[in-house]
């Protein structure tokens, strides 16, 4: 399996950073996740830690394949709720903190994932989005409703209200699932909490992915949200993943190598026909 990822966690004009991002591997298996704290109720930098690390110890303690990964996401998502509220239960005084999820498991070339909250996944094939994560808050509701545009979405004054979440005694999280996704080779994972895509919109995000290195799009992606929202900047996290292969590690070093020189013999070629 072969793979390019990278992440970046800004702290925007706020106090603190409450997001919290994670990405391990296992025997060819990967996990990603992204938590964004709930900073309207006390701890949310608690919520976000402690599901993150829930979520990748039990996947670092699972070393064979998964056979139902959307059952295997579920109880992640469940163990994860429980850490959280236990983790409120041992402060003092208790809180009640509150997190989003948004959690992608690749293994043999396809890819599942589940969310729940505002935080969000796309996934960009040939320099478009092919799929989007549609979030749990009031102004999605609306939005799906037609009672409001998609221009309305980021200035309305219920843009922050989340429908669903993790930590919530009262209300355990009910994910949302995607389908189970066959990838293509360039294929882009972008995870982001909601301080990134509420600043940049999608065309712009696939724009920028498609121009230059995993690396340096995803550093501009997250310049560009916080600039763009500057005074009011939130929290910006954001994990990128570029598939490149499922064929042995070999083998997919050397379709790198001959795409870079096919690109170098590209630029040359351009730079030839200028003179």
């Amino acid at each position: 399996m072969k793979y390019q990822h990278t992440k970046t966690s800004r702290l925007g004009n706020r106090m603190s950073n409450e997001d919290r991002i994670g990405i391990a591997e296992v025997d060819g298996r990967v996990l990603l996740v992204l938590a964004d704290g709930m900073g309207g109720y006390r701890g949310g930098q608690l919520a976000a830690t402690a599901l993150v690390n829930s979520m990748l110890r039990q996947f670092q303690l699972h070393r064979q394949t998964i056979a139902e990964p959307f059952a295997f996401l579920k109880v992640l998502i469940a163990d994860a709720h429980r850490a959280v509220i236990h983790k409120g239960i041992e402060q003092y005084p208790p809180v009640e903190p509150r997190t989003t999820c948004v959690v992608c498991l690749i293994q043999h070339g396809h890819a599942w994932w589940a969310h729940v909250g505002d935080s969000r996944l796309y996934l960009f094939r040939d320099g478009h989005v092919l799929s989007r994560t549609r979030d749990h808050s009031k102004i999605e509701n609306l939005l799906g409703a037609g009672k409001i545009s998609a221009r309305e979405l980021k200035n309305h004054p219920q843009r922050n209200l989340v429908t669903r979440c993790v930590g919530d005694r009262k209300r355990p999280p009910v994910p949302t699932f995607s389908e189970k996704t066959a990838l293509e080779k360039k294929d882009i994972f972008l995870l982001c909490s909601d301080g990134l895509w509420a600043a940049i919109d999608d065309d712009y995000m696939a724009e920028t992915l498609q121009q230059t290195t995993l690396n340096k799009a995803v550093d501009r992606l997250a310049y560009q949200a916080e600039f763009r929202s500057y005074p009011e900047a939130d929290n910006i996290s954001v994990i990128a993943l570029r598939w490149i292969s499922d064929e042995s590690e070999r083998q997919a070093e050397n379709d790198v190598e001959e795409d870079e020189l096919a690109q170098t013999l590209k630029a040359l070629d351009a730079a030839l026909e200028k003179q």
